[in-house]
C-alpha cells in the first residue's frame, strides 16, 4: 500500500480501488516517470513524498484524492493536469459524483441521486461485464510493462533507472574549483574567447566565438559556427567540423553532424556512429541517448538498453 501522511485521512477501501482501477491512456504514457513531466520543483517533490512515481499513479486517482497528499492543492492539480492531458491521460472519472445545475438544492439532489442509482442498477451487470472485458484486455497489453518496469524498477525514477543508481545523491551547491599551476582558465575579450594560466598570463589569444573548459587535455571551441578541439598550446587537434559538441569525458566526446549525434575519440575518429537524436556525455561508463523518441542507456561498446 502506498504511503500517505498521517495528517491526511484516507479510506482503506478507496486505496484498494486505486489498485484495481485501470486508467485510460497508452502503456508508454502511463509508465512515464513524474520526473519527465516538467513539473515545478515543489509539485514534483510533493508527489514523490506522497508515493507518486509515475503517470499511472496519478491517473488512478480522482482529483479530490490528490488533495490527501501533503502540499497538493487545486493549483498543483491544475498544473499536473496540464502536463498529463497532452499524453492522453486524465484524473480518474468519478461516476458517483454526477453534478448538474439542479443539484444545488436538496430536493433536486435527492431526485438526481435516485435516478443515478436506478440507472446503475438497471445497467449494472452490463457495465461490470464491459469493465471486466476492458480491464482484461488492458492488463494483457500491459503485461510486459508491468513485468519489466513495475517489478524490476519499483520505486525508481527514470533518472535512477537510466543512470543505474538506486538513490539520488543530495543536491549540493556547485563548488568553484581552486586554481592550481596546471589550471587553464578561459576568458573573453572584445567578444572573442581565449585562455589564461592560473596567474592570469595569456596562453591562447582570444580568437574563438565560444570556448569551453579544458577536459582530458583538450578544449572544445567554436569558430565560424562550427566546433572543434584544441590542445593547451592552441593547436588544432580536431578541426572545426561539428554543429554541436561537448567536452571530452572518459576518452569520448559527443558531437553532432546535421541532426544526428555520435561519439569520437581524442583523435577525432568515430567510435559510435552519429545515429542518435540526442547523446549525452559519458559518466561511469554510461551515456543517455534518444532515438525515434525512445530513451536508452548506451555503453561504450555501443550496446543500448532501451527503456
Amino acid at each position: 500500500m502506498r504511503k500517505f501522511y498521517k495528517n491526511k485521512k484516507f479510506n482503506k477501501n478507496n486505496s484498494a480501488a486505486l489498485d484495481d482501477y485501470q486508467p485510460k491512456g497508452s502503456a508508454e504514457a502511463l509508465g512515464k516517470s513524474v520526473d519527465e513531466l516538467g513539473l515545478s520543483e515543489n509539485t514534483l517533490g510533493a508527489l514523490k513524498k506522497g508515493g507518486i512515481a509515475c503517470v499511472r499513479d496519478i491517473a488512478i486517482r480522482r482529483m479530490r484524492d490528490m488533495y490527501r497528499i501533503q502540499n497538493i492543492g487545486k493549483k498543483q492539480c491544475m498544473e499536473i493536469l496540464g502536463k498529463i492531458k497532452p499524453l492522453g491521460v486524465d484524473f480518474r472519472e468519478d461516476e458517483q459524483e454526477v453534478k448538474s445545475e439542479g443539484q444545488k438544492n436538496n430536493g433536486n439532489q435527492a431526485k438526481n441521486d435516485n435516478q443515478v442509482r436506478n440507472n446503475q442498477q438497471k445497467n449494472g451487470n452490463q457495465a461490470r461485464a464491459n469493465a471486466n472485458k476492458k480491464l482484461g484486455k488492458a492488463m494483457e497489453s500491459n503485461k510486459a510493462l508491468n513485468d519489466s518496469i513495475s517489478k524490476m524498477y519499483a520505486g525508481m525514477t527514470i533518472n535512477e533507472i537510466l543512470m543505474g543508481k538506486r538513490t539520488r545523491p543530495a543536491s549540493q551547491p556547485p563548488v568553484k574549483p581552486q586554481l592550481t599551476p596546471d589550471s587553464i582558465v578561459k576568458f573573453c575579450r572584445k567578444g572573442k574567447w581565449g585562455y589564461k594560466d592560473w596567474k592570469g598570463n595569456v596562453l591562447i589569444q582570444p580568437a574563438y566565438d565560444e570556448a569551453f573548459q579544458f577536459s582530458e587535455g583538450l578544449a572544445c571551441v567554436e569558430k565560424d559556427e562550427k566546433l572543434g578541439y584544441i590542445n593547451a598550446k592552441g593547436e588544432w587537434v580536431i578541426e572545426c567540423q561539428y554543429d554541436c559538441a561537448t567536452s571530452f569525458s572518459e576518452g569520448l566526446a559527443s558531437v553532432t553532424v546535421g541532426e544526428k549525434s555520435g561519439y569520437i575519440d581524442v583523435e577525432g575518429k568515430w567510435v559510435i556512429k552519429p545515429i542518435y537524436d540526442i547523446a549525452t556525455p559519458f559518466a561511469d561508463g554510461k551515456a543517455i541517448v534518444m532515438q525515434n523518441n525512445r530513451w536508452g542507456v548506451l555503453s561504450k561498446d555501443g550496446d543500448v538498453f532501451w527503456r
